[in-house]
């Protein structure tokens, strides 16, 4: 059977689309890591930067958010301190700061991408889902009262968010070249 005049590049065009589906899924499926992926002896590595180069800080969710932070705190008020799980997938604009860690009991970090327990089918509104600053501010809030952050995925790397002031410590600029994959490239 003969191809239509004009339906070649309509195809092409469907591959391409396909492809980059692919590709998409493919990606996220490499940054999506199980949290019990991160637990190592019931202790899990909060990674956080920050743009000064003290040895150690004191985090703190209801003061000083960075700009970054605006959208998810869009979804939800309830404040919280964000942290990455992995250095190598970071946000570009981190690749200046001063990388920060500190190690967290496993089980005061609530599973909300797998939610075990089921909050987010207890907080869904039945007609309009998880709505930003609604029912997501009600989820999370309970959420915090049993637990000191949560663990999720995001499009490009996967997060906890703290609840509660926590104090962390500066990496020294080796160890944060190694731990972001970059040796002999930092400072």
């Amino acid at each position: 059977m003969a191809t239509p005049p004009g339906s070649t590049p309509k195809i092409a065009g469907a591959k391409k689309e396909f492809m980059k589906k692919i590709v998409k899924d493919f990606r996220e499926f490499l940054t999506e890591a199980q949290a019990s992926e991160y637990n190592h002896s019931g202790v899990i590595t909060l990674y956080h930067y920050n743009r000064t180069d003290e040895e150690g800080l004191v985090l703190d969710p209801d003061h000083r958010r960075g700009s970054h932070s605006t959208r998810e705190f869009e979804t939800a008020t309830t404040p919280r301190i964000f942290f990455y799980l992995d250095p190598q997938h970071r946000e570009r604009f981190f690749q200046r700061a001063s990388l920060y860690k500190v190690d967290v009991p496993a089980n005061r970090v609530y599973d909300l991408r797998n939610d075990p327990e089921g909050h987010i089918a207890m907080h869904k509104d039945p007609t309009y889902g998880l709505r930003k600053g609604m029912e997501w501010d009600d989820l999370l809030e309970h959420i915090r009262e049993s637990y000191d952050g949560i663990f999720y995925s995001t499009s490009n790397f996967d997060v906890v968010a703290w609840f509660h002031p926590i104090e962390v410590t500066r990496v020294s600029p080796e160890e944060q070249a190694q731990l972001e994959g970059e040796q002999g490239k930092r400072r």
